[in-house]
């Protein structure tokens, strides 16, 4: 991996999650929570892939997106505008067609204790998903095993469908890096994630999560793959399991009552 960072903005990238099953005793409500909350993940992950891929491409890789640097790689402060055009294009996993730009700040190579990044959005859209916030993430140098570390954090972070509901959440999250950190690329880094969020759902009620099961996010899988997320809402707890490490879109939420439903994540 080079010194910029990928994630996942997770994830903050989930499309919409898709019910796949489910039984008469489910509470739409929870399973609405679940998954705008599985869609934020998602999009945050998506988001810092796209982004560190595009940094270390520098737009060499195609016509869209243009990356421009304020100043000459390597000079910090820098700002870094990622364009993907009114009409977008393709993300690196060739499923999501991104819109519109993410303007980056950064104070220095990422690889750096201390180092930060900061990303905004400006008309920017997954899909038919407007994106809107900032994410930063901060170097904390070295973790005991000597894996490299970073704080990340969703602030006012929202995310509007085509009908015109809209979820929110602001997250504080540990991201390690623990693989792939030695190679010049971003799709063999894995990533594990732990923290919390507080959000509302596209109904406007309140959720916290926390994850109890750290979130695994591989580069070269469009999706989270493995991890346990809990969730409350209105008293009542359910967890949100993203299975053992297949590649897949396929997520496992149980509620209060002990009900299961399998959810698909929208491609």
């Amino acid at each position: 991996m080079r010194t910029n960072m990928h994630f996942g903005l997770i994830s903050l990238l989930f499309t919409g999650a898709l019910l796949l099953s489910s039984c008469r005793k489910d509470d739409p409500a929870d399973v609405m929570t679940s998954e705008d909350l599985a869609t934020a993940e998602d999009f945050s992950a998506e988001i810092d892939l796209v982004t560190d891929i595009a940094i270390e491409e520098r737009g060499g890789n195609g016509t869209c997106p243009t990356v421009t640097l304020a100043q000459p790689w390597g000079t910090w402060p820098n700002t870094i505008t990622i364009d993907y055009g009114p009409t977008g294009c393709l993300g690196p996993n060739g499923e999501h067609l991104l819109k519109g730009k993410i303007i980056i700040t950064q104070t220095a190579e990422m690889f750096t204790a201390g180092a930060k990044r900061t990303k905004s959005f400006e008309n920017f859209y997954v899909d038919d998903v407007r994106v809107e916030g900032t994410k930063t993430w901060t170097n904390n140098g070295k973790d005991a095993s000597g894996s490299w570390s970073y704080t990340r954090t969703a602030t006012d972070m929202k995310l509007t469908y085509p009908d015109g509901t809209f979820s929110t959440w602001n997250h504080t999250h540990t991201a390690t890096l623990v693989q792939g950190a030695l190679t010049p690329t971003h799709r063999d880094n894995v990533w594990n994630i732990t923290g919390s969020t507080l959000g509302t759902n596209r109904n406007g009620k309140a959720f916290s999560a926390t994850i109890i099961e750290p979130l695994v996010k591989r580069g070269n899988c469009r999706w989270i793959t493995q991890g346990t997320i809990q969730i409350t809402r209105d008293g009542k707890t359910s967890t949100l399991d993203f299975g053992n490490g297949a590649c897949d879109r396929l997520a496992r939420l149980t509620l209060s009552n002990g009900e299961e439903v399998v959810i698909r994540l929208r491609r």
